[in-house]
């Protein structure tokens, strides 16, 4: 058992649970349990820490993944019961030999551009009142040619 992190500006979101039930796609991984539904899009993902800081408690051990410019983009911290052997062997096994202090970063890409269609707001509102999986949404703006933001 593990707590899964992500945050943006405007939220944290964490979730307590396995990673299990993990699916491989070419555009986006899924991992899919009663208590972690999660997307992974891996081409998203440059950079990844396994991190062990001390603290009174005793030591605290996280794997951290950041983005090309260098943005935290997901972490995964464990818990009092979690599995530490299965951490030391995931960092064995994923250590890369470059172990420099530095980091090469990209600047970070544009922010979306808004892209709407209010002619579209009746069926866009009757449409969101059908979602039975938020994961629906993303077909639902493709559809009527907006993003997530114009919608």
């Amino acid at each position: 058992e593990v707590m899964a992190l992500t945050r943006n500006p405007s939220c944290v979101h964490e979730k307590v649970g396995t990673y299990d039930n993990y699916h491989a796609g070419p555009h986006a991984s899924m991992i899919l349990t009663d208590d972690i539904d999660l997307r992974l899009f891996p081409s998203r993902w440059h950079h990844a820490f396994a991190v062990e800081k001390e603290t009174d408690a005793g030591t605290r051990r996280s794997l951290q993944v950041f983005d090309a410019a260098g943005d935290a983009v997901h972490k995964i911290f464990l818990r009092d019961g979690s599995d530490v052997a299965a951490f030391d062997r995931a960092k064995a096994g994923l250590t890369l030999e470059d172990q420099s202090p530095t980091l090469d970063v990209v600047p970070r890409e544009p922010d979306e551009v808004l892209k709407s269609d209010l002619s579209k707001l009746d069926i866009l509102q009757k449409e969101w009142a059908r979602l039975t999986d938020t994961h629906q949404f993303l077909r639902l703006t493709s559809k009527l040619k907006m993003n997530r933001l114009g919608a």
